[in-house]
């Protein structure tokens, strides 16, 4: 009897370790940054030091077939949940994600790819660039993505309630809006090495307060030769009561290995009576392992186009990963 135990607990140690095995790992990572930020004088109501401490968890495992399986969860600054994914990985058929809250869709990491060293030039302005990637809100959306094939990476997005909070299993949540898709690309052509292009398409069934159709779309141009970078984007938003159209040009340079420096220039129109809205960012970063030194000095002229509001906003920032 006790040799049957014996055996019995031995296979059952077994089958637990295999299981174990199978089951994934976690991770841990996480960054912490420091800032010192300054803007106009009738701006600064505060101290002007600022702190962001993320921590994000992430797990995968393999299946049978040889699928993968991910979880990623962000906290904030007082240890709660802030955003989360899942994600399938399924080989030559591509990646699914469901998005609560990261930002998994394409569009949203391509609003503005113009190369900069640190912050995109209306960084810390009131109002900003008008930009795509508004249509797919990231909670409770799905993305898949295609294999990336010669250099593209394609990627579809669909939210059934765009503009609804997080919401637990079996549970449901209201959103601003309707339906709402995307569709992007992301080309590095291996015939052109340094070559970057591509672009983002997004709509929303009645995606704003007046019950109106938002319809976007974004398209870029990317080149780099050695240190030198230099890229071009136009942008179209239309919220079905009016349009805006954005230009966005800008140049980095790798100094050396550590220190690179930018200048960014972007201007958006539509606005009523012909203004046009303006920003202007000079970038610099100096990286030593995984902390940075990262600096920023930004203007704005015309802003939300009020031809009245102009803007400063300079930050010195240390960052650090782990």
């Amino acid at each position: 009897m006790n040799n049957l135990k014996k055996v019995g607990l031995s296979a059952l140690a077994g089958t637990l370790a295999s299981l174990s095995a199978q089951a994934g790992e976690m991770a841990v990572s996480g960054s912490a940054e420091i800032s010192y930020t300054q803007r106009d004088a009738g701006e600064i109501t505060g101290n002007p030091i600022g702190m962001n401490k993320n921590l994000t968890f992430s797990g995968s495992g393999e299946l049978d077939n040889g699928w993968t399986v991910g979880v990623s969860q962000g906290t904030s600054d007082a240890f709660g949940l802030t955003s989360a994914s899942v994600n399938i990985g399924m080989g030559s058929l591509g990646t699914v994600t469901i998005d609560s809250g990261v930002g998994a869709d394409m569009g949203s990491a391509l609003d503005n790819v113009v190369p900069t060293a640190f912050e995109e030039a209306d960084a810390g302005m009131s109002t900003g660039l008008h930009l795509s990637g508004g249509a797919i809100n990231p909670y409770g959306s799905i993305n898949y993505k295609l294999p990336v094939f010669s250099g593209a990476q394609v990627g579809i997005s669909y939210n059934p309630r765009s503009g609804s909070a997080a919401s637990a299993d079996g549970a449901t949540a209201e959103g601003s809006g309707k339906d709402a898709h995307e569709v992007s690309v992301d080309w590095s052509p291996e015939q052109v090495p340094g070559l970057r292009v591509g672009g983002s398409m997004g709509e929303c069934d009645d995606c704003n307060a007046a019950n109106k159709d938002l319809e976007e779309e974004t398209w870029f141009a990317t080149y780099v030769y050695g240190p030198l970078s230099i890229g071009y984007q136009v942008a179209e938003e239309d919220n079905g009561t009016t349009s805006y159209d954005t230009d966005i040009y800008g140049v980095s340079f790798n100094v050396n290995d550590a220190l690179s420096v930018s200048y960014q220039y972007g201007e958006t129109d539509g606005y009523s009576g012909g203004v046009t809205a303006e920003f202007t960012g000079i970038s610099a970063a100096y990286n030593i392992g995984p902390m940075a030194i990262k600096f920023t000095d930004n203007s704005g002229k015309n802003i939300n186009g009020v031809d009245t509001d102009d803007d400063d906003n300079s930050e010195l920032n240390l960052s650090m990963s782990f």
